[in-house]
């Protein structure tokens, strides 16, 4: 009895095609190095990004502001502009967004304490907040407080 495996001639000269050594391609080894540092790039850039994310998510915490939330009641405006001592009263750095139902919104993030604001609709009307103080400022346009406090 043979113990040798009977193989016939074309599964032999496959078999022995996969015992011959293969020519190495120039500059090989050197791509493998140069992929292998790109993926090690890729994959602390993805690390960083998820630090930075985690960071990010624990900055409300970190930095001692609080989201608040302006929104007016306004169906009938085009436009209408927060502003307040956060914007040195100037109506061209907030806008509100409309959403729905006549409904104009902006969050802002602010350090604990007592903010004069108010709300300038597309008329330069200057519009208190319903649900906040009342109070009148030096040109005796209607404005409101507001005291975020700290958390």
């Amino acid at each position: 009895m043979d113990d040798e495996l009977s193989l016939d001639d074309p599964l032999r000269s496959l078999v022995q095609s996969l015992h011959q050594d293969v020519a190495v391609r120039a500059g090989l080894p050197q791509r493998v190095v140069r992929r292998e540092r790109r993926q090690r790039r890729v994959r602390l850039a993805g690390s960083v990004l998820v630090m930075a994310v985690a960071v990010l998510a624990l900055e409300p915490r970190l930095d001692g502001k609080q989201s608040v939330t302006f929104a007016l009641q306004r169906p009938s405006s085009h436009h209408v502009a927060l502003v307040g001592d956060f914007t040195d009263w100037r109506t061209d750095k907030l806008a509100l967004t409309p959403t729905r139902n006549g409904v104009w919104e902006v969050t802002l993030r602010l350090r604990p304490g007592r903010y004069r604001f108010a709300y300038v609709a597309d008329d330069g009307e200057w519009v208190p907040d319903a649900s906040a103080a009342p109070v009148v400022d030096d040109f005796g346009r209607p404005t409101s407080v507001l005291t975020v406090v700290k958390q």
